[in-house]
């Protein structure tokens, strides 16, 4: 598929994600004007095109990357060590899912979304290695459906970690909170593969609607929560 500005969307894309694996933060967009021979205008475009497409999210009223999922450009509770480099993710879900981008052995460093318990987990070949607290969950509060109204604050403020299952109860109890989906963190791996096994390929292309119900549908997650 190629842009309004005649470059192929996948190369430009890719570009954006090969930047991000190397240098842990976004290009600007006068990098990729350089790297594609664009003009402004039509390197704007295609930031638009890439971010309609749910590749990208630019900063609300910016050309700049403020994510490329599962990778952050601003600091974030999400860390995440991968080979020698160390990124920050959008979310307790993207900062499982860099593994499953990357593939490489991964460290993920974040917090108690309830105490600020720090929370350690190691992953290797798509498992987790270790963790510590030894049970942390990754936890979803807004439905399937909704995920995507404002992907900014969806990411920002409503998929984190608990420390434990306890916690995540006892911080519901204190803000009188119902519903969302807690899940393992071994779940969250195996949630994350169509979104992001290929996601550094050219030829990645997002799964669909009706792949991605399928594949919740396999893990055992349906009901109204997961519905897209």
């Amino acid at each position: 598929m190629s842009s309004s500005a005649g470059l192929p969307l996948k190369k430009a894309r890719k570009y954006i994600f090969d930047y991000f694996r190397e240098y842990s933060v976004a290009p600007v967009l006068e990098q990729v004007m350089r790297q594609f021979s664009l003009g402004r205008d039509d390197a704007a475009r295609v930031l638009l095109e890439l971010q309609d497409a749910h590749h990208i999210a630019l900063v609300k009223g910016t050309q700049r990357i403020l994510m490329a999922f599962p990778f952050s450009a601003v600091t974030t509770p999400f860390r995440v060590t991968a080979g020698r480099r160390t990124y920050f993710a959008n979310c307790a879900w993207d900062a499982v899912a860099i593994h499953v981008s990357l593939g490489e052995d991964t460290r993920v460093e974040s917090y108690c979304h309830h105490c600020a318990q720090e929370v350690q987990i190691r992953l290797k070949d798509q498992r987790v290695v270790s963790a510590t607290p030894e049970s942390p969950l990754v936890y979803l509060a807004l439905p399937a459906a909704r995920w995507w109204d404002d992907i900014t604050n969806t990411c920002s403020n409503n998929m984190v970690f608990f420390s434990s299952a306890q916690h995540l109860d006892e911080w519901k109890e204190s803000k009188s909170v119902q519903g969302g989906a807690a899940l393992t963190v071994q779940k969250t791996i195996e949630l994350s593969l169509p979104l992001y096994k290929t996601k550094m390929h050219l030829d990645y292309e997002r799964p669909g609607k009706e792949e991605l119900a399928a594949w919740f549908k396999s893990l055992g997650l349906d009901g109204e929560f997961w519905r897209l």
